[in-house]
């Protein structure tokens, strides 16, 4: 039993650190993936926006670490209303998750360049855990039957754009949604998703015409947990190429880079050197992204 005892107290202190994380997506390229945790964003670029893949292996070197990939699309229905889609899947050992939601955003205007987005989302969560693809040491009844979920959920959100800079507030998930259930043998498996409030911005400063600052802030709190923070510098060259290093509060430390390809593709890579305690376990992992902009 002791190794039993053993595997759940690991799988819950795993599960506790990435909690927070797989809740809503905590992409280094979080910047690029605004649309993931602000419905208002939709509608809110020129273009229509298809983030073809967003990739991201989080504790690199563990057997069954944190992966998530999201594909999201957005753009504009008409002057006023945005529209957007994401499918978001995550998965964490013995547990996988599916978020699919759509995202609905109204536009005011203050000006020219001036504009407020208010958004909403709604959708719904495939929640998925398989008991059977545990393993110990010592005999263990694997017949102990799997989680299966779907758990409804909404959020709400507003994104303030000017020339210069921009202001997210968001609240991707308001449900607390029940994650886990009492299975048989005895063994309870509960876990809840709470309100998660996102509020951050950023600055588009140019230093000369070829080279662009981009500092910018994002900050998650949730009632409970930690309090998050990333903190992004990127400097952006002839409008195309774009080197960056982002901080996450007692996390990591990542760097970052982007290409556009023709105006109409974007492809990223950054990679996280993870600075809390689990970096005896790990030294941190990739991230992907490729977006398409029609």
């Amino acid at each position: 039993m002791k190794y039993i005892y053993k595997l759940v107290g690991v799988f819950a202190l795993l599960f506790s650190v990435t909690s927070v994380a797989q809740q809503t997506p905590e992409f280094t390229f979080w910047r690029q993936n605004i649309g993931l945790i602000n419905p208002a964003y939709a509608g809110s670029t020129e273009k229509t926006e298809i983030n073809v893949i967003s990739y991201k292996d989080q504790f690199n070197g563990i057997q069954g670490g944190p992966q998530t990939q999201a594909i999201a699309a957005q753009g504009s229905f008409n002057d006023k209303v945005g529209v957007g889609l994401e499918i978001v899947a995550d998965r964490v050992f013995i547990q996988k998750e599916t978020n699919i939601f759509v995202n609905f955003s109204y536009k005011l205007s203050f000006g020219e360049k001036k504009d407020l987005f208010i958004g909403l989302k709604a959708g719904g969560s495939f929640f998925n855990v398989d008991f059977t693809k545990l393993k110990t040491a010592d005999t263990y009844n694997q017949n102990q039957g799997n989680v299966d979920k779907f758990n409804p959920n909404f959020g709400i959100g507003a994104y303030y754009k000017a020339d210069k800079y921009f202001v997210s507030l968001s609240a991707p998930r308001i449900l607390n949604a029940e994650r886990y259930e009492e299975v048989s043998g005895g063994i309870a498996q509960e876990a809840s998703d709470a309100t998660l409030i996102m509020f951050g911005g950023g600055y588009f400063y140019d230093l000369n015409e070829t080279i662009q600052l981009i500092p910018a802030v994002m900050t998650r709190y949730i009632d409970g947990a930690p309090f998050s923070l990333d903190v992004t510098t990127s400097a952006r060259f002839y409008k195309k190429f774009e080197l960056g290093v982002n901080y996450r509060l007692n996390d990591s430390v990542s760097v970052l880079a982007s290409f556009e390809i023709a105006e109409m593709i974007d492809l990223g890579f950054a990679y996280d050197f993870t600075t809390s305690d689990i970096n005896d376990y790990t030294k941190g992992g990739p991230e992907f992204l490729l977006k398409v902009k029609l």
